[in-house]
């Protein structure tokens, strides 16, 4: 049975106040707790990385500008 002190009795009484206080925001989840160990995949343990989806790129590719179409002001001539 763990020994309880003063130092992890206030340590217990400020995470209960902090999360009595709450009256709105965001809602408290165990992922935000960073002293938790991170939740496996399955009940059976973590899958291989090969087998894991590939994540996609956000960045899109960016097109070449001179094949933009360019007006005849800019050109600078007539036709």
């Amino acid at each position: 049975m763990p020994k309880i002190n003063y130092a992890s009795s206030m340590i217990v009484e400020d995470e209960l106040k902090k999360f009595l206080a709450r009256t709105g925001g965001k809602g408290w989840k165990f992922s935000m707790n960073k002293l938790l160990p991170r939740s496996q995949h399955s009940v059976f343990g973590d899958f291989p990385r090969e087998y894991l989806p590939k994540k996609q790129s956000k960045i899109e590719p960016v097109h070449k500008i001179d094949l933009a179409e360019v007006s005849f002001a800019a050109k600078g001539t007539s036709k």
